[in-house]
Order: C-alpha cells, then sequence, then structure tokens
C-alpha cells in the first residue's frame, strides 16, 4: 500500500506486530525486510526504526508481556506440586488462558524453529525463560542459586516443555496438551534431599 505524502499513518505497535507477522506467515522470517513491514502498515521506514530496530525486535514484541504471565504462573502453583509438574502447569496456562494467541503463538513457535537461530535470537529467550523455571525451582527448594542439581533440574524441565511446544507448533493438532504430556513423561526429576 502507497501512503500518501503528509503527516504518517498513527499506528499501533501491535498493529506493526500483525503486519510483520502476516509477512513472515508469507515470504518467511529472514526474507522479510523492514521497508516491507513499514509499507504493509503504512508508515514510513523512519517510523518503523524509531518504534523497533529490526524484525527480531517486532518478532519478540509480545515475550515481556508473556514472560510475566509464566512468572506470575510459576508462583501461583500450589506448594507440594512436584516441581515438573507445576512447570507444565504453568506454561499450559499460557496457552490455555487466551484461546485467541494459540494460532499467532503456534505461529511464532513454527517462525522459530524453521528460521536461522543468529536471527530470531532464539537461544536467548530460551535461556531467559530457562532462568525462570530455575527461579521457580530455587523457590520451591530452598536450594542455593549456585546448585547444579537444581540447574540441572530447570534446564531438563524447560527443555521438555520447549520440545513439547515445538512439537505442538510443528503438528497438526487443536491443543498443546497432549505434547506438553508427551513431553512431560520424558523426564523424571529428582533432586537429592537436604
Amino acid at each position: 500500500m502507497k501512503r500518501e505524502r503528509g503527516r504518517p499513518v498513527a499506528a499501533t505497535d501491535e498493529a506493526i506486530f500483525t503486519a510483520a507477522f502476516d509477512l513472515f506467515r508469507e515470504v518467511g522470517f529472514e526474507a522479510t525486510t523492514m521497508p516491507m513491514i513499514a509499507e504493509r502498515v503504512g508508515i514510513g521506514r523512519s517510523t518503523l526504526f524509531r518504534r523497533f530496530p529490526n524484525t527480531t525486535a517486532i518478532m519478540w514484541y509480545a515475550r515481556a508481556e508473556l514472560t510475566e504471565e509464566f512468572r506470575a504462573n510459576l508462583a501461583a502453583q500450589p506448594e507440594g506440586t512436584e516441581l515438573a509438574d507445576g512447570a507444565f502447569a504453568a506454561y499450559r496456562a499460557l496457552w490455555t488462558a487466551r484461546p485467541e494467541l494459540v494460532a499467532s503463538g503456534r505461529d511464532m513457535m513454527r517462525i522459530i524453529e524453521t528460521s536461522g537461530p543468529q536471527g530470531t535470537i532464539k537461544w536467548q529467550a530460551y535461556g531467559s525463560w530457562a532462568e525462570l523455571v530455575h527461579g521457580y525451582v530455587l523457590d520451591r527448594t530452598g536450594l542455593p542459586e549456585t546448585d547444579t542439581t537444581a540447574r540441572a533440574a530447570a534446564m531438563a524441565i524447560w527443555a521438555a516443555i520447549w520440545a513439547g511446544a515445538v512439537e505442538f507448533a510443528l503438528a497438526d493438532s487443536d491443543s498443546i496438551d497432549a505434547h506438553l504430556a508427551r513431553a512431560r513423561s520424558a523426564i523424571d526429576v529428582r533432586l537429592p534431599s537436604r
């Protein structure tokens, strides 16, 4: 869409995110450029670059809100819940509490898994959510931050959650539940008694 001269169109971050994701789906993440997004939204390139420095920043735009939801979901798990079960329930709640986000969440996972890791910064995001699970394990066990078993348990839990989410994103099913259940059945987390 060619925009008219004069005052730029007012575009929300959500409108930019939606337009970018449409392009990611149509031409692929790596082929999508900032000028393509600006044109799709109907704003100038400089306006877009003032809001987002690159396509990766647009892709991860919604992550901050979801990260806080995941953190809250972890904290809300009942005391006494087995560590992995609690973490899986917290992640599942992200998908079930907001069904309107399932399609875009699934698309995002597909893009993350089918694009190069440099473009999507997937390992940075993966690591930050693994740290949330690590904090959850530490809170529930009282182990010190430097405890290797706590970190290993957290990484095993998060790796299994991620595997279930990726399987869901790449599969042709309507619910993440079976995929998370399969991933959960693959791990047995045991921490030594203190």
